[in-house]
């Protein structure tokens, strides 16, 4: 019976603005999805019950819609939520989804497949990233990020340039903030630092650059690198992007796969650990931590020599 079901609760889930919005929604989605389960309804009946359409409450489950305040006090009443700390409580998350994104400023040069990310990476307690082809965008120095983005954007005005280069500046502050900062691991191929991007003075500022974070984040930031002796481990064609939350039970894994100009998400279970198991095994087989800033500096050395 429904009513012997023990009722699922939102009070695990405080609101944290240094999060951003999308996680608050993506929250209370889920939240609002296990409310109306514990009842025993469909998607359709509860759409009866509030004068709405099915498809209105799957965007609203899925955190693909804002919240709104009369809506949601009526599924709440629906789903028999009496407890005020519980109604109080998704009042403050929806509150916070309501805020602006990180990148709605940026808006025009936030591209639509990396939204979702840049909306989601606040949030994260531990992300591992791994990169064949470029340093990570959190990492890149401003001049860096402007060669990378001229090359796969030639056409685009210099204004949207500028505008994606700032957006990607932006992205290193998250794990400055004093609140909950997240831990960023950082896999690059060895290549990398022999890839020219730009000009040799490029090269070597971007990782001088490399070098300095380390310094200033010892706990926030981990750099490997992976020689091409890891072999197969390392044979993957694509960045790949897993990040982890503070409130797992609220908030899945989310896997971002990149693809030219696109994306693919991966959010089952299942799938995200399966990439958590390729991450993990790449680290195994790269050079540890305590290596980085050795082998940086060899590679530092090497573009030294071509600096005008």
């Amino acid at each position: 019976m429904a009513a012997d079901r023990q009722a699922p609760s939102i009070l695990g889930f405080s609101p944290h603005p240094e999060w951003g919005p999308a996680a608050h929604r993506k929250a209370l989605a889920g939240h609002l999805r296990r409310c109306r389960e514990n009842v025993g309804l469909g998607p359709r009946q509860v759409a009866r019950c509030i004068h709405t359409s099915e498809a209105t409450i799957s965007r609203m489950e899925t955190g693909r819609t804002s919240f709104k305040p009369a809506e949601v006090e009526q599924l709440l009443d629906v789903y028999q939520v009496r407890d005020p700390r519980e109604r109080a409580r998704i009042a403050d998350l929806m509150r916070e989804a309501a805020q602006p994104e990180a990148w709605q400023p940026y808006a025009n040069a936030a591209p639509a497949a990396l939204r979702p990310l840049l909306a989601m990476e606040p949030a994260a307690r531990r992300i591992i990233s791994y990169e064949p082809q470029l340093v990570p965008g959190w990492l890149q120095t401003e001049e860096y990020a402007e060669t990378v983005i001229r090359a796969v954007h030639p056409t685009k005005p210099a204004r949207e340039i500028n505008e994606r280069v700032a957006l990607r500046m932006q992205r290193l502050q998250m794990l400055r903030r004093a609140e909950s900062p997240p831990v960023l691991l950082a896999v690059m191929d060895s290549e990398v630092f022999r890839r020219p991007v730009g000009t040799p003075g490029v090269m070597y500022r971007q990782i001088k650059h490399l070098l300095a974070l380390l310094e200033e984040l010892p706990y926030q930031l981990h750099l490997q690198i992976a020689s091409l002796a890891v072999g197969a481990a390392g044979a993957i064609g694509h960045p790949i992007v897993h990040l982890r939350f503070f409130t797992p039970e609220y908030l899945p894994d989310m896997v971002y796969l990149e693809q030219y100009e696109d994306a693919l998400y991966r959010e089952k279970p299942a799938e995200s650990e399966r990439y958590l198991a390729i991450l993990n095994n790449l680290c195994g087989v790269a050079n540890p931590a305590e290596q980085t800033r050795a082998l940086l500096e060899q590679a530092l050395s090497a573009w030294s020599s071509q600096v005008v």
